[in-house]
C-alpha cells in the first residue's frame, strides 16, 4: 500500500518535470533568438527582443506539451501500449497540436505584451508561422527523444533485473547427483529466454534416504525466483528430521502463505526415496502428475496429495507409498515440457511425451533418459522459442536393484 509521502512525490513528479524542462528554456531559445535576429533586426536591441520572444514561445510551448504527456499517460493506462504504432501516431498528432495551440497562445501574449501588434500584419503573421513551426519540431523532438531515453532505461533496468533472476535460478540447481546402488538420479532445466520460478533438488534425508523435489512458482522474473530459493531453504532445513512428507510440505505451505507481500504460489511434488526396502513415499501439491514406467509397459501417475502451497494456509496434504521395482523409471516434469508450443501453435503434450518414454530403451541410463526427452522437446519445437522453463527429474531403478541384498540374506 503506498505511504502519503509516496503518493505527494507521485502527485509531485509531473510538477517537477515541467520545471526541469522550463530551466532549459534560456539556453534554447538562443538559438532561435540569433535566426530571428539576424534575419529581421537591426542591432543589439533586435536580438533582445527576439530572445523574450523566443522564451514566451518556448516557455508557451513547454507547457503545452507538458499537458499532452500527462493527457496521453492518463490515456494510456486504459489503451494500447504507447509502444504500438498507432499509439505512437496518436500521439505525434497530440503532440503537435498542443504545440500549434502554445505557440497561438505565445502569440497572444507576446502581442499584448512585450510587443504590441505582433499579430498587426503579413510580416508578423509570417514570423508568427515560423516560430510555430520552428519551436513545434523542436518541442515535438525533445519530448520524443526524452521518451525513447526513458523506454532505454527502462529495458535496460528489466533486461539487469532478469539476468539476476537468471543467476539466482541458476544457483540452487543441483548439477552433480547421488551415487546410489541401485536408483541412477539426474535432474536438468532448460531454461527460457524468460526466467521462471522451476526448480528441482535432490537432498539427502539421513539413513540412506533422499528428498526428491520439483517445483513450479506461479510468476516470473526475480520475485519468482526468490520465492523459489525460499521454497528450497525451507526444504533442506527440513531435511534429516525424518519428518512425514506431507509435514514437510505443510510447513513450506505455511511459510508461503505467511510470506504476504509476494501473493504467490507454487506446484510443488515432494517424494521421500527409501533405499531399504526400495520405496517412494510422495505427496503432489498441485503439481502436474510425475509418472512411474514399469518393465511391463504400466504406467503408474502420482497422484495423491493435496492443493498448490500458498493457497490455503491450513491446508492438509496425504501421502502414498509406492514400492519401486527394478527396471522402474520415474519422470517428474514441470509444464514446460508439455505446454512447449511449436510455430503452428501446436504443443508438446503428455500423450508425446509418454509415447517418447516408452519408446526409449529400458537400459538407458537417467541422464541419457532426460537428454533425450529434452532433444525431442527442441525437435519439436523447431527454433521457436519456449515460454516457459523445461525441467525435469528422471529417476532409474537399476535391473539389479536388490540383488546384492539378497546374496547377503543368503
Amino acid at each position: 500500500m503506498a505511504t502519503p509521502s509516496r503518493r505527494g512525490a507521485r502527485r509531485l513528479a509531473p510538477a517537477w518535470r515541467i520545471m526541469r524542462r522550463l530551466l532549459l528554456l534560456p539556453v534554447l531559445a538562443l538559438p532561435f533568438a540569433l535566426f530571428f535576429g539576424t534575419l529581421f533586426g537591426r542591432g543589439m536591441a533586435s536580438y533582445w527582443l527576439a530572445y523574450q520572444i523566443a522564451l514566451v514561445f518556448a516557455a508557451a510551448i513547454t507547457v503545452a506539451i507538458a499537458v499532452a504527456d500527462r493527457l496521453r499517460a492518463r490515456a494510456a493506462r486504459s489503451g494500447p501500449a504507447r509502444s504500438t504504432p498507432e499509439a505512437i501516431a496518436r500521439g505525434g498528432l497530440l503532440y503537435t497540436g498542443a504545440a500549434i495551440l502554445g505557440s497561438f497562445a505565445a502569440g497572444a501574449i507576446v502581442h499584448f505584451t512585450i510587443l504590441p501588434g505582433f499579430l498587426g500584419g503579413p510580416r508578423q503573421v509570417l514570423v508568427m508561422g515560423m516560430f510555430t513551426l520552428l519551436f513545434s519540431v523542436l518541442a515535438l523532438a525533445i519530448s520524443y527523444a526524452l521518451s525513447f531515453y526513458r523506454n532505454a532505461i527502462e529495458k535496460a533496468k528489466a533486461e539487469e533485473e532478469l539476468e539476476l533472476a537468471r543467476r539466482i535460478q541458476r544457483s540452487f540447481l543441483r548439477t552433480s547427483f547421488p551415487e546410489l546402488p541401485d536408483v541412477e538420479i539426474h535432474a536438468t532445466n532448460l531454461s527460457s529466454r524468460h526466467v521462471s520460478g522451476d526448480f528441482y533438488d535432490v537432498v539427502p534425508d539421513g539413513d540412506g534416504r533422499w528428498l526428491l523435489a520439483i517445483a513450479d512458482v506461479s510468476g516470473k522474473g526475480v520475485p519468482a525466483a526468490l520465492l523459489t530459493s525460499m521454497l528450497q531453504a525451507s526444504l533442506r532445513t527440513q531435511a534429516g528430521r525424518g519428518e512425514p512428507v506431507p509435514e514437510i510440505l505443510s510447513a513450506i505451505n505455511r511459510l508461503v502463505c505467511q510470506n504476504e507481500s509476494s501473493g504467490q504460489f507454487a506446484t510443488f511434488f515432494l517424494a521421500r526415496l527409501e533405499q531399504h526396502p526400495l520405496r517412494l513415499t510422495f505427496s503432489n501439491a498441485g503439481h502436474n502428475y510425475p509418472v512411474v514406467f514399469r518393465d511391463g509397459g504400466e504406467r503408474r501417475f502420482l497422484v495423491r496429495g493435496g492443493v498448490v502451497v500458498g493457497f490455503l494456509e491450513d491446508a492438509a496434504f496425504e501421502e502414498e507409498a509406492l514400492p519401486l521395482a527394478p527396471g522402474d523409471r520415474l519422470v517428474f516434469y514441470t509444464d514446460g515440457v508439455t505446454e512447449a508450443a511449436n510455430r503452428a501453435g501446436e504443443m508438446y503434450g503428455e500423450e508425446r511425451l509418454y509415447a517418447l518414454i516408452h519408446g526409449l530403451p529400458p537400459h538407458l541410463p537417467a541422464r541419457e533418459t532426460a537428454d533425450r526427452i529434452l532433444a525431442d522437446v527442441r525437435a519439436f519445437l523447431d527454433g521457436a522459442e519456449a515460454g516457459d522453463d523445461i525441467t525435469l527429474l528422471v529417476a532409474r531403478v537399476r535391473p539389479t536393484a536388490g540383488v546384492a541384498g539378497a546374496v547377503a540374506g543368503a
